[in-house]
């Protein structure tokens, strides 16, 4: 009963705040009706974040699983391949990153479609931060269940699939859930490549429109409905996870 009373006080003062940022803007007269009459439009590019999203999210696991162990490895040119995208990406805004990616090297490839440069932009954007939350976690794991996995004749394929893996996926859960919810919120500047996602459709009602509050507010609930469940969803992994010892 406590948590429920507490969560609602921290509601109500968020829910103050807000409209006191509301009066203080003298915002009134909200008009809807355009961004109704568009609505199709917006489900589509509310849509296709959801599948951008999710399919760079896919990536990005994969990306800094492999960004991991290049850096792992014994060749030092994969030590410093790994090195170098990680310092370019920790370095540079994703903004700057995606622009750069789809207006060259896009075009250096091929790649016509803005989905796909989008999709592996933010791949290799949060593919690196995921890199070093693999790191961090495996080399917490104690170096006696490692010499233990030796002493039993494991291979290193299958000391991290039966002992590693298992038991990082508790630690790594948390700060993926921040890279996850990144992740969605980073598609928004797909819009400069002109993808028809959500922040794209709903800009260019804006324009037509002039109605630019309304835009905002259906661009924050769009992101919203999308977040909160995916870190309701890991929060609930971690906790079936969360094995008592």
């Amino acid at each position: 009963m406590k948590k429920i009373l507490s969560f609602l006080a921290a509601l109500v003062l968020y829910f103050l705040f807000f409209y006191f940022v509301v009066a203080q803007s003298n915002i009134n007269n909200l008009d809807f009706e355009p961004y109704w009459r568009f609505r199709k439009v917006i489900l589509t590019g509310w849509l296709n974040t959801i599948m951008i999203s999710t399919i760079s999210i896919l990536l990005s696991l994969v990306v800094g699983l492999i960004l991991y162990a290049m850096k792992e490895s014994r060749l030092k040119i994969f030590n410093y391949m790994a090195e170098i995208h990680q310092t370019i990406i920790f370095g540079t805004p994703l903004l700057v990153i995606a622009i750069v990616s789809f207006y060259y090297i896009g075009n250096a490839f091929g790649i016509d479609s803005p989905v796909a440069t989008g999709c592996i932009t933010l791949a290799l954007y949060i593919g690196a931060y995921i890199a070093d939350i693999y790191k961090g976690a495996i080399e917490g794991i104690h170096t006696n269940q490692w010499q233990g996995a030796k002493m039993f004749g494991f291979t290193t394929y299958q000391t991290y699939r039966y002992i590693i893996f298992p038991q990082i996926i508790k630690s790594i859960l948390p700060p993926l859930a921040g890279q996850f919810a990144l992740t969605i919120k980073g598609s928004a500047l797909l819009a400069y490549m002109a993808t028809n996602e959500l922040l794209n459709a709903v800009s260019n009602i804006q324009a037509s429109s002039f109605r630019i509050t309304e835009g905002f507010i259906i661009i924050i609930l769009g992101y919203w409905i999308i977040t909160i469940p995916l870190i309701s969803l890991v929060r609930r992994l971690e906790n079936k996870t969360n094995y008592r010892t």
